[in-house]
C-alpha cells in the first residue's frame, strides 16, 4: 500500500530529466531524472524530457547509464515512453506545456509566433541493483543543448541522479514539484520555486552548479563551457544576467533575481539528500535539474505575498510560521497586485508538501487575493516544513505569457519542549 500511494504521489507531480547517448539534434529545454523505490534493491525511474517544439522531435526511447564506484562496472537500460497519461488533468504523454494565454498562439501551434513552446514526454524504466555501494550514478545525456545567452556552444544536454544505497535500500529520491522553464520579464524582479520534496520526510539541500556534459556512461561528466560577460556568470549570484541580483535559498530552494538580458538563460541545480540513520547523518544521493530561463520584454507588474495574521495557537517570525502538534495551526495571507486591472489566481503544493493540509482562496481573479491555511500536526510532523504558493496574473499583456510567480511559505512544528523548568513552549502542555 505504501509504496502505491508513493508512486501515486510521486507521479502527480514529478518534474523530471532527459536523456540519451545518441540521439541529436537541438532540442533540449530541461529535465530532471528521479526514482521511486519499488521492493528490495529494485526501483522504477521517470525521466521527464521538455523538448523545444522548434527542434528535432523527441526520441522514442532513451538510454539510462547505471555506474557504481566500488566496481567500477556499468551497464545501461532502456527507457522507452510512459504509457500513461500526465498529471494532474490526465493530459496525453507529449502534450504541449506552456505559459502562454488561448488567445496568444506559441511556437508549439505556429512557428511563426514570438512565444517559446514546448512539449511534456515522459520515460520510464525499472531497474534492480545489483550490489550496495556508497555512490552510484545514473545519467542520461542529450545532443544537443538549445544555444542560450550563458553558455557557450550547444554541447550535450546531461543530468544525474546519484544514490547511497550502503546505508538503505529503503530510498525514494527527492523529486521536483513544480514545473520547470520559467517565463520571466526582462528587469523586473522575479521569484521561482522548483518545489523539491521527499516522500520519505529526508532532509533536502539545493544548490546551483555548472551545466554539465558527458558523451561516456563512465567518463566524469565536466562543465559546459560559459559566456564571457559582465558582470562574469557565477552559481551564487549570477548564472545568467541577473547583475548579481541572484539569490537562492538552499533550504527552501526558493529563488529571487531581477533578469537584465533578454533571450533564454541555462540553470542547472542539485538537491541533496541526508537521513539520519543511527544517530548518525549520512547524504543518501542527489538529483538535478537543468532548465531554461526565458527572460521576454513584458510589461507584467510582478505580485507580492503577505503573511497578514495568524492566530493563538501559532507564531510568525523572521518569516516562518511555528506551530505545536496537536493544535490547529491556522493563518491567512494576501496575493496582491499594485496593477488594478490584475487578474490573479493561486493555487498550491499541499498535497505533496503537507498532506491533510488545506487553503482556502477567496476573491480569485481580483488583483488582491486571500489565502486562509488549517493545519492539525501530529507528533510524525514535528521539524521543519515548506510549501510553495504559486501565482499567475492572467491579464495576458503582450506578448502573451501567462507569468507564474512562487512564493515559499516556512513553518516549524514544536513538539513537547520546555523553554524552562515550569514553563512550556506549547499551550496546553504540562
Amino acid at each position: 500500500m505504501r509504496i502505491r500511494l508513493l508512486l501515486t504521489t510521486l507521479i502527480a507531480v514529478f518534474g523530471l530529466l532527459l536523456t540519451s547517448q545518441k540521439a541529436s539534434a537541438t532540442h533540449a529545454s530541461g529535465g530532471e531524472l528521479i526514482y521511486v523505490h519499488i521492493s528490495d534493491s529494485t526501483y522504477q525511474f521517470f525521466l521527464k524530457f521538455y523538448r523545444d517544439c522548434t527542434g528535432a522531435g523527441e526520441p522514442t526511447s532513451w538510454q539510462l547509464c547505471c555506474f557504481n564506484t566500488c566496481t567500477n562496472q556499468s551497464f545501461t537500460a532502456n527507457m522507452p515512453k510512459w504509457q500513461g497519461t500526465l498529471p494532474p488533468d490526465n493530459r496525453a504523454n507529449g502534450s504541449p506545456v506552456s505559459a502562454g494565454c488561448s488567445q496568444y498562439t506559441n511556437k508549439c501551434d505556429n512557428p511563426s509566433s514570438a512565444v517559446p513552446g514546448y512539449r511534456e514526454w515522459w520515460y520510464m524504466c525499472i531497474v534492480t541493483l545489483p550490489l550496495k555501494c556508497n555512490y552510484w550514478r545514473f545519467g542520461v545525456s542529450l545532443c544537443c543543448r538549445n544555444s542560450s545567452t550563458n553558455l557557450v556552444g550547444q554541447d550535450n544536454f546531461y543530468i544525474e541522479t546519484t544514490f547511497n544505497s550502503s546505508q538503505t535500500w529503503e530510498n525514494s529520491s527527492p523529486f521536483y514539484s513544480v514545473k520547470p522553464i520559467p517565463y520571466v520579464c526582462l528587469n523586473q524582479p522575479y521569484s521561482y520555486n522548483n518545489g523539491a520534496l521527499d516522500s520519505d520526510g529526508d532532509s533536502l539541500w539545493s544548490a546551483l552548479l555548472n551545466p554539465l556534459n558527458t558523451n561516456s556512461c563512465t567518463s566524469t561528466p565536466s562543465n559546459v563551457p560559459l559566456q564571457t560577460l559582465s558582470p562574469p556568470i557565477n552559481f551564487n549570484t549570477n548564472p545568467f544576467q541577473t547583475n548579481n541580483s541572484f539569490n537562492l535559498n538552499g533550504f527552501n530552494g526558493q529563488m529571487s533575481f531581477t533578469a537584465t538580458q533578454q533571450g533564454s538563460g541555462v540553470i542547472a541545480m542539485k538537491t541533496r539528500e541526508f537521513r539520519k540513520i543511527n544517530n548518525v547523518v549520512h547524504e543518501l544521493g542527489s538529483i538535478m535539474r537543468d532548465i531554461q530561463v526565458q527572460v521576454l520584454p513584458c510589461s507584467t507588474i510582478p505580485p507580492t505575498l503577505d503573511t497578514v495574521s495568524i492566530n493563538d495557537s501559532g507564531a510568525f517570525l523572521n518569516n516562518r510560521v511555528y506551530g505545536c502538534i496537536g493544535q490547529t495551526l491556522e493563518f491567512c495571507f494576501t496575493v496582491s497586485s499594485t496593477d488594478t486591472g490584475a487578474i490573479l489566481l493561486a493555487e498550491d503544493n499541499l498535497i505533496t508538501a503537507i498532506p491533510g493540509a488545506a487553503i482556502t482562496y477567496t476573491n480569485l481573479r481580483t488583483d488582491v487575493v486571500t489565502g486562509c491555511f488549517k493545519w492539525t500536526p501530529t507528533a510524525n510532523d514535528v521539524g521543519n516544513h515548506s510549501f510553495i504558493i504559486l501565482i499567475r496574473d492572467s491579464t495576458c499583456k503582450p506578448p502573451g505569457i501567462m507569468l507564474q510567480y512562487a512564493r515559499t511559505v516556512d513553518l516549524t512544528i514544536w513538539g513537547p519542549v520546555q523553554a524552562s523548568p515550569d514553563t512550556s513552549i506549547c499551550i496546553g502542555e504540562p
